[in-house]
């Protein structure tokens, strides 16, 4: 069984991560993929004032370590050239996708006319399409599978679900319709985002609202992640991938499909 860990920033610094700016290095990483016998990571660059070139870092990266490490390339799809970027994804870095975090507060934005030419891109070049998606942009995320049913929808870390779901929602903010929708997947990822205590491992809250997902959406629609290195604040990375490879109430079969198998359906690697 391949084990792939769908989510992790892989920069040289790393300021949020003060006074542990270099945890995120690229020789750190690979150590400990090793030590817990994750196969491969997929890269999910993170562009800002301290880190302008994350995403050539990391097409650097995934060149160098091909056999350990994929690249997603970081694109605003709401910038004016996004469409043109969006064909240069694979010629430019040799990305498998996209990694975009949306405004939270216009879900309509999405889905306006002047996107179309980005999504149509995204769709042509047969890209992933990485997206940070709360509760309230999930209707709209949906619309978008349905339209571009060529595109790949990866939602982060349970998608967010914390300030806007309980855990006992059985249709988890309305995601249960991706039963029919082949195209829409969520990260089992960030879990501390939604425990009740950070730091607690068996995080009985996270660890219900991923039952709920996969209740709602099926295991085959789930991946692991780890976001490393933001999780290493509340536990290790080991213990990342424990949470659901040992601690979750899983069968074989859904540990199998979480732990990597669907991750190398969509990144295409085996």
């Amino acid at each position: 069984m391949p084990i792939i860990d769908s989510h992790v920033h892989v920069l040289p610094e790393y300021r949020p991560m003060a006074p542990f700016e270099d945890l995120g290095r690229v020789d750190r990483l690979l150590a400990l993929m090793d030590d817990a016998g994750v196969d491969r990571a997929v890269m999910v660059p993170v562009l800002g004032a301290d880190t302008p070139d994350n995403n050539d870092e990391c097409a650097a990266w995934a060149r160098q370590h091909p056999d350990r490490l994929i690249n997603l390339v970081a694109l605003p799809l709401d910038a004016p050239d996004a469409a043109a970027q969006a064909a240069r994804v694979r010629d430019a870095y040799g990305g498998a996708g996209v990694s975009w975090y949306p405004p939270q507060t216009d879900p309509a934005a999405l889905l306006q006319p002047a996107r179309e030419p980005v999504w149509e891109a995204l769709q042509a070049e047969s890209l992933v399409c990485s997206i940070q998606a709360r509760p309230p942009l999930f209707a709209a995320l949906l619309e978008l599978a349905r339209r571009y049913p060529a595109i790949t929808f990866v939602g982060n870390h349970l998608g967010l679900p914390g300030e806007h779901l309980e855990p006992d929602d059985r249709t988890y903010g309305g995601l249960d319709a991706v039963g029919s929708l082949p195209n829409v997947y969520i990260k089992a990822s960030g879990f501390y985002a939604a425990a009740a205590q950070q730091w607690d491992i068996r995080c009985p809250r996270s660890l219900a609202y991923l039952h709920s997902l996969i209740t709602a959406v099926g295991a085959e629609r789930v991946l692991w992640g780890s976001d490393w290195p933001p999780c290493a604040r509340h536990y290790t990375y080991r213990q990342s991938l424990e949470i659901v490879n040992t601690v979750a109430p899983l069968t074989a079969t859904q540990r199998t499909l979480i732990m990597g198998v669907n991750a190398a359906r969509i990144f295409g690697r085996g």
